[in-house]
């Protein structure tokens, strides 16, 4: 077992009520600072964002160490990873989905078939500590460099 710490901090900027207040914080996480606001703040990364970042960072090791083991060289990695919001049937919003669209860019003798690529990023998706900790869909769709 492995423990994992990041921490918050916000400060109260101006008025606070029920009709508002500054949600502008910072997240903490290896020492390095994170500007982190409510969603769809410019300037800001938001929990959503972070969550599906998170994914994606998780999926992406998992997958380099698959193709690391097959003796595939990985040259670059890309992926924009979609976190989407929907209200569940106790009327509660929760990240209903993420989309990844991770693209690998191979080198060397050896490339995948898009079969070969698609069954690598199921084994990382089944793999990925993040993935198998949401109750979220994941749908993957890899992009053949």
């Amino acid at each position: 077992m492995s423990e994992h710490t990041a921490s918050i901090h916000w400060q109260q900027q101006g008025p606070f009520s029920h009709e508002g207040f500054e949600r502008a914080h910072k997240a903490t996480i290896s020492g390095h600072e994170l500007p982190m606001s409510g969603a769809s703040t410019a300037n800001f990364a938001d929990p959503e964002q972070t969550l599906a970042a998170s994914l994606a960072s998780c999926h992406m090791q998992t997958f380099l160490l698959l193709a690391a083991k097959k003796r595939l060289q990985v040259s670059k990695y890309e992926d924009t990873a979609v976190a989407t919001i929907a209200t569940n049937e106790q009327g509660k919003q929760y990240v209903s989905q993420v989309i990844l669209s991770p693209k690998a860019t191979f080198t060397g003798d050896k490339h995948p078939s898009q079969d070969e690529l698609e069954k690598m990023h199921e084994k990382a998706h089944d793999h990925c500590f993040i993935s198998n900790s949401l109750i979220s869909t994941v749908i993957i769709k890899p992009i053949l460099a």
